[in-house]
């Protein structure tokens, strides 16, 4: 057995979860309602010329993704993650803006650390996963569970289902961890202490090296230390040459079903958080991919958010590759640590490389593939950049924000540009401008327009030591074709040091406060 010792230079997720865990227990007794609103502004959105774009509706709740039935309705999605609204599926008539509540999941069926990810519609039925479940909802109403007991209840879920040209139902799996390894960045997750026995599964036997790692005991005496390994509970330790079975229900994949949920099986796995998948109109099945956040035992500094084309039956390389490339090749740099294999013996030796790569912490999430002549770029897949979450996922490169927007993929010559961006690069609610916060899906509409899910704004929890979502910061979008002739990409945006610029403020701040306190209080020592 090896053991390594986690420096957590830069992992401010593990340093939290030391400071935090003592007092976590009565911080969360304190109820704190986070509410909000925007009022977003199109003008502040730049397009390539020919297009235009509009808000259809605002108030949403954390939305994440969207689906329109046969009416034209529009179907959004909102998640229900870290928020005091439960997850629930809102009808938005497109034309109007009119929205109301067609479902809302029960109290027991909303894990605030997961998350309501998707929604399909076919044939009546809208197709849902949440968290660790996909279920669908009849036109009765009635929710029905088609496949329980995915591995959702970590870092990742469940992710947006699609019905695939063969007639079943695709959906991406997330990874339980960063790399492989359950640590303490996952209780600063806030799913540690609630699921202790969740774990990454594989999806078919591995053989581990039997490397094991270091932490603080987030889930007892803190100032104590636990050892563990990959594909295993927090706090269990491996041996080399040891096996861990798969399972067709296994994290980092891309699974496919029945309507019914019936014959469940694997697309592809080794993949770290496959977020959305689409089908190409020529059958082809493409997948956006999150890249390797710099947290936890095993971490590589910029990793980027990746497009795959997906293949039958092949394994992308997580946890010990990034983008198909070694964790341990000299292509990441020095930095990282853990960066060796935990697994003795790879499933395949040169792993699938990405279709295309994106900017680092750019999180690649929902996407639509452009298949109506009235918008135009037949073939090519339009991609909602989240944005980061700097500096909890990066600190080194967190200057300077990533993601933010939608861009433009092109799957025939391998070339990704930005297609809707805001004027000043960043989020809405850090910057003087009222467009996208956090686009979250893109999906075209039947009248051949573009709509995009925004999921709002994200606040630091200190009661929590984690992250919150205010209520009713969430909004859809709609970008359409003006006329005949249409340009390729926006204008530039205006780029800069957002972040480095709100944290010398930051700091400028806490200096001001020191001196001010440290005045004070000389002055009333004098006084005595």
């Amino acid at each position: 057995m090896t053991q390594y010792r986690g420096k957590f230079a830069t992992d401010i997720g593990s340093w939290l979860s030391y400071l935090y865990q003592p007092i976590l227990p009565f911080l969360r007794k304190l109820e704190i309602r986070r509410e909000g609103s925007r009022e977003p502004e199109p003008r502040d959105i730049l397009l390539p010329d020919g297009f235009a774009a509009q808000v259809v509706t605002t108030g949403l709740n954390a939305p994440v993704h969207c689906t329109f039935d046969d009416q034209g309705f529009c179907f959004v999605a909102e998640s229900g993650h870290k928020i005091d609204s439960p997850p629930r599926i809102v009808r938005v008539d497109a034309r109007t803006g009119e929205k109301k509540v067609h479902f809302e999941f029960p109290p027991e069926r909303w894990v605030k650390s997961g998350s309501l990810t998707g929604v399909c519609w076919h044939d009546g039925f809208l197709y849902v996963t949440n968290t660790d479940t996909l279920s669908r909802i009849g036109p009765d109403g009635e929710l029905e569970d088609l496949v329980t007991g995915l591995p959702g209840l970590g870092d990742h879920q469940t992710n947006h289902p699609v019905v695939g040209p063969d007639q079943k139902v695709y959906f991406g799996q997330g990874c339980v961890t960063n790399m492989g390894v359950v640590g303490a960045d996952n209780f600063a997750f806030e799913w540690l202490d609630k699921h202790p026995q969740v774990h990454d599964v594989p999806a078919k036997d591995v053989v581990l090296a039997g490397r094991n790692y270091v932490f603080q005991n987030v889930l007892g005496d803190v100032t104590a230390k636990v050892t563990t390994g990959a594909f295993v509970p927090f706090g269990t330790e491996t041996r080399p040459g040891q096996v861990i079975p798969g399972d067709v229900k296994c994290s980092g994949s891309i699974l496919r079903c029945n309507l019914d949920g019936s014959d469940l099986e694997v697309v592809a796995w080794g993949l770290r958080n496959p977020f959305s998948v689409a089908f190409h109109p020529d059958g082809r099945l493409f997948a956006t991919e999150h890249g390797a956040d710099e947290r936890g035992a095993r971490q590589i500094l910029d990793d980027p958010d990746d497009f795959y084309a997906i293949e039958q039956g092949r394994w992308y390389g997580w946890p010990d590759f990034a983008s198909g490339i070694r964790l341990d090749d000299p292509h990441w740099g020095k930095a990282g640590q853990g960066r060796e294999p935990v697994l003795a013996e790879f499933p395949e030796q040169n792993p699938p490389r990405p279709l295309v790569s994106f900017w680092t912490h750019t999180a690649a999430n929902g996407m639509d593939i452009a298949r109506d002549a009235r918008f135009g770029f037949a073939g090519q897949a339009f991609v909602a950049c989240f944005g980061d979450l700097a500096p909890i996922t990066t600190l080194r490169r967190a200057l300077t924000p990533a993601g933010f927007k939608v861009v433009r993929v092109n799957p025939m010559t391998s070339t990704v540009h930005d297609f809707a961006v805001n004027r000043i690069a960043g989020p809405a609610s850090m910057l003087p401008h009222r467009g996208f916060e956090r686009p979250s899906h893109c999906q075209f509409g039947p009248d051949g327009a573009l709509y995009v899910v925004d999921w709002g704004v994200i606040k630091i929890a200190p009661e929590a030591g984690a992250i919150r979502m205010p209520l009713g910061t969430g909004a859809l979008w709609r970008i359409y074709r003006t006329g005949e002739l249409y340009g390729q990409v926006p204008p530039e945006p205006i780029r800069g040091p957002v972040y480095g610029l709100r944290y010398l403020l930051m700091l400028a701040g806490a200096v001001l406060a020191a001196v001010g306190i440290g005045w004070l209080l000389i002055k009333l020592f004098r006084r005595r």
